[in-house]
């Protein structure tokens, strides 16, 4: 059944929105006074990721997306009638909006495990441009995916809000580890975490589970075994031969 009609500000401007139930997934009615109206098809997760390979971009300095060109994108690929110009521009927050989900609640999330580090190593290697250095976002997601869910998922089976859910949770459970980078005691904290691992063969995440009365214990004995002994000092002369330039001579 269709849902009623609703109002919805995105950027200052007022979009009349109403959801269609399809087969094929939930697909969104809109219109914009003066500009007419639109349907859009669902977006999925195969949808994002290939789009996201045409507009985001990671130089070394986190990604940066080019939003009105994933916005075109999306009014391209989900529009069930063609956009002329004027329309596409100004119907392009509603077609971001309509990338993440919407205001819909997520359905059920497939689950997902941390890749390992030659999972993502080969990741890497595979969706980084040799010339330039740029990494292929959606590429990066797409084995991100491949390694961390079921051979069964296919990315084009989720969209809306799940694949949006989806994608955050992918990201959460592999982004890389930034509490260390900066921050008070992040230095004294990366030093006794390598120290740690390699004395104990931990991992990083072994010891930040430690209490941390139980790491200053680990560390205290680690200070302990690795103090080098001292040698015996000389015993300490007295009379002439504390002098520095005396001459001794000891017969035996």
């Amino acid at each position: 059944m269709d849902a009623t009609w609703q109002t919805i500000e995105i950027d200052g401007r007022r979009f009349a929105t109403r959801r269609l139930a399809t087969p094929a997934g939930t697909e969104l009615a809109a219109s914009l006074p003066g500009l007419g109206a639109v349907r859009l098809r669902p977006w999925t997760l195969g949808d994002h990721l290939a789009a996201l390979d045409r507009h985001a971009f990671n130089a070394g300095d986190g990604p940066r997306i080019d939003h009105e060109g994933l916005a075109a994108e999306v009014l391209a690929r989900t529009s069930v009638a063609p956009l002329d110009p004027q329309q596409a521009a100004e119907m392009a927050p509603l077609a971001l909006w309509w990338s993440l989900g919407g205001d819909e609640a997520p359905g059920p999330v497939p689950a997902v495990r941390p890749w390992t580090s030659l999972d993502r190593a080969r990741a890497q290697d595979a969706c980084t441009d040799p010339d330039t250095g740029a990494l292929r976002v959606g590429s990066y997601l797409r084995a991100m995916v491949r390694a961390v869910t079921a051979p069964t998922l296919d990315p084009d089976t989720l969209h809306g809000a799940t694949a949006a859910a989806f994608l955050d949770a992918l990201v959460e459970a592999n982004a890389p580890a930034l509490g260390l980078s900066e921050g008070p005691g992040s230095r004294a904290l990366a030093r006794s975490t390598l120290r740690l691992c390699r004395a104990l063969g931990w991992t990083p995440g072994q010891v930040w589970s430690v209490a941390a009365g139980e790491l200053d214990r680990l560390l205290a004995l680690l200070d302990r075994l690795e103090t080098p002994r001292l040698a015996p000092a000389a015993p300490r002369r007295g009379g002439l031969a504390s002098y520095p330039d005396a001459v001794i001579i000891e017969v035996d």
